[in-house]
């Protein structure tokens, strides 16, 4: 199936959980409406910039006291420059941390009044695109005024859908307030997600972030999302081969696997997990196998964190910076603006496969490999990042040292297992 995406409404609460990022794919961040100013706004982009996660501007009418869920008599015109003036501020701070704000979703009121009502929909998507740009996604109901207004102007359109609310027979929300309007049950939130995300009618499915219990309603949905995107391959007699996600949390992933009834083993690779069965146990029918990974968890903080030393005087360094039209400062901070992930182990005894590596630097391997890479030499190639942890052939892209770091012992192995957390930290030598 094609993707479908997790946008989470955030920037909104204080104290607000900063796992919802790691789960969601597009944040879409308050931008002083109806909540948010300007060091909840930094704050947000600083988060999306560690985990990956898309930027998006979210507008609403100007009702702070309503927190943007009451309809407000607005003239077109002043909408536009309300709206306008809101994502010009998220813009503004993003700008300032070279991140591209990449969608627009309007918040509560403002969202449905401008659905209904064609002018409003024009204004709402003027605005956006007089401080946006034409070239952001527009994230809104699947029919009605804003999805019409946002084509016209030329713009890409997400149709959403909604797991954490209730419906109505005809497919309407129920009205907050009423019985069933918010969704807190896993379960219900489930199946929503199965029933949108294959409907063929939804492109991207919403947790509000101020629903009760948030980080497990997102945690479930975003679980639910990856598993869907799995595809099952035959491999030989008594063995299964699992086509995963990007976003599935690959320890997560082969715990569930291995605790499945006959299963031998798991061996999660880069892209795959190869399902290895008894030979009383033949295998599941592969969406039986799927079904059960719609459980996994998926953490953002459980794992051990190691923090890695690097001095950011790669042979390689130079060129990167040049292809992706930064200086090299920038490309060290980007590259240690985010926390990693281990997505597997391989190619030599403790080379971690780490990702994502923030799309601005994610330059690709070299078209001839070096004969020989020096050990610890910190590399890139596409969306992950490694360290060398012998001296090897290797075409990755070499834009560090890492300092007082070891890869691999004899007696233990890796030392970076599946799943575990990595920070690189600047120093100078």
């Amino acid at each position: 199936m094609t993707e479908c995406l997790l946008n989470v409404d955030l920037g909104e609460l204080p104290g607000e959980d900063e796992q919802l990022y790691a789960l969601a794919h597009v944040a879409n961040i308050a931008c002083g409406g109806h909540a948010g100013d300007e060091a909840s706004m930094r704050r947000a982009l600083e988060r999306c910039e560690r985990h990956g996660t898309r930027v998006g501007a979210h507008p609403s009418y100007e009702d702070r006291e309503g927190f943007g869920r009451r309809a407000l008599e607005v003239t077109p015109e002043h909408l536009r420059a309300q709206v306008a003036a809101q994502c010009g501020r998220l813009a503004k701070l993003a700008a300032d941390r070279h991140q591209p704000v990449t969608y627009a979703k309007p918040h509560g009121a403002l969202y449905h009044a401008a659905n209904a009502t064609p002018a409003l929909a024009r204004a709402v998507v003027a605005g956006i695109v007089e401080a946006l740009g034409a070239a952001v996604t527009f994230i809104g109901p699947g029919t009605g005024a804003l999805h019409d207004a946002a084509l016209a102007a030329g713009l890409a359109y997400a149709r959403e859908g909604f797991a954490d609310r209730g419906t109505r027979p005809d497919g309407s929300l129920i009205p907050r307030g009423q019985p069933g309007a918010v969704l807190t049950d896993h379960a219900q939130a489930r199946a929503n997600t199965v029933r949108l995300a294959t409907s063929g009618g939804v492109d991207t499915v919403c947790v509000h972030g101020d629903t009760p219990g948030a980080v497990a309603l997102a945690r479930e949905v975003r679980a639910t999302l990856d598993a869907l995107e799995l595809r099952a391959e035959p491999l030989g007699e008594g063995a299964l081969r699992l086509v995963l996600p990007e976003g599935l949390e690959r320890r997560a992933a082969r715990e569930a696997l291995c605790a499945m009834p006959g299963v031998l083993d798991a061996v999660i690779t880069e892209a795959h997990a190869c399902v290895y069965f008894a030979p009383d146990a033949p295998p599941e029918e592969p969406r039986l196998a799927l079904a059960r990974l719609l459980r996994i968890p998926a953490p953002v903080a459980g794992r051990p964190l190691t923090t890695i030393s690097v001095s950011y005087d790669g042979q390689d360094l130079r060129a990167v910076a040049e292809r992706a039209g930064l200086t090299e400062d920038e490309v060290a901070r980007r590259h240690t603006a985010r926390e990693y992930t281990v997505r597997c182990v391989g190619f030599l005894p403790g080379f971690a496969y780490l990702g994502e590596v923030d799309p601005s630097i994610a330059v690709p391997r070299l078209a001839t490999p070096r004969t020989r890479v020096p050990a610890l030499a910190v590399g890139i190639a596409g969306g992950r990042t490694g360290v060398y942890p012998f001296a090897s052939p290797g075409g990755w892209n070499l834009i560090g040292t890492a300092l007082d770091f070891t890869a691999f012992t004899p007696e233990e192995g890796s030392v970076l297992q599946l799943g575990d957390r990595v920070r690189f930290k600047r120093v100078d030598r």
